[in-house]
């Protein structure tokens, strides 16, 4: 068993700040997500988190769903982690794919405040976001 394979068998949810649960909560059962799980809800929280270059501490976790329904895109998050920490390591210790996943977290925790506020006027969603993603600040 791999490093990564190890990880993933020890560590089984990812998580989000407890305060921010109810926001996710209120987007997953949101019109315009139920066709959305809970790991592709994460991405795109990630990747809003990613694009406003902000991440935001957990300072009291909540579960959000297990690890292992993100499938191959684990991937995805342990090389946004290793480019962030800059470290290669973080492909061959437990611990280190934990801190990679650490980074992840923090900003698809940062990310979903963003998600929240484009939900508001559902109508003009998709074109919100695509002008959030698409906007070069």
């Amino acid at each position: 068993m791999g490093a990564i394979d190890e990880f993933i068998s020890k560590i089984d949810y990812l998580n989000i700040d407890k305060n921010k649960k109810e926001m996710w909560n209120k987007i997953k059962i949101s019109i315009l997500f139920k066709n959305m799980g809970n790991p592709e809800i994460f991405l795109l929280a990630l990747a809003l988190g990613i694009k406003h270059g902000k991440r935001k501490r957990i300072s009291k976790s909540s579960t959000l769903f297990r690890i292992r329904e993100l499938r191959n895109d684990i991937w995805i998050i342990l090389s946004i982690g290793f480019s962030e920490l800059d470290d290669m390591s973080v492909f061959e210790t437990t611990k280190s794919a934990r801190m990679a996943l650490r980074v992840c977290e923090e900003y698809a925790n940062s990310g979903i405040e963003i998600l929240n506020d484009l939900t508001k006027k559902p109508t003009e969603f998709v074109v919100n976001l695509i002008e959030e993603m698409l906007n070069t600040r």
